[in-house]
């Protein structure tokens, strides 16, 4: 399955947004073998968004299992850096619970 982050916008920016898609995310880590996201046509994301849609999965998953689970498409350095941070943090917070 593919989720495609352009149909929610080029610039992609606040927690309630993020929220959304992390429960389509959900979902369809249940029911997918293997879930893509593809950022074609995505400029940005905030760190917020990050955080709300990736950095909570882990709220509710491993690492490992995230990284099994998951690939990305198409997502710039800027992305990807995004992505990172709020997950490192993410974990970092749970290392320190």
């Amino acid at each position: 399955m593919t989720i495609n982050f352009s149909h929610f916008g080029t610039h992609l920016g606040t927690r309630f947004l993020g929220e959304t898609v992390r429960k389509d995310i959900e979902q369809a880590l249940v029911i997918e073998a293997l879930v893509v996201f593809d950022f074609s046509g995505v400029e940005f994301i905030s760190h917020s968004f990050a955080d709300e849609c990736f950095g909570k999965l882990l709220l509710s998953m491993k690492i490992e299992e995230l990284k099994s689970k998951t690939t990305f498409k198409d997502a710039s350095i800027l992305v990807k850096r995004t992505i990172a941070f709020a997950l490192k943090e993410r974990l970092l917070q749970l290392e320190t619970a």
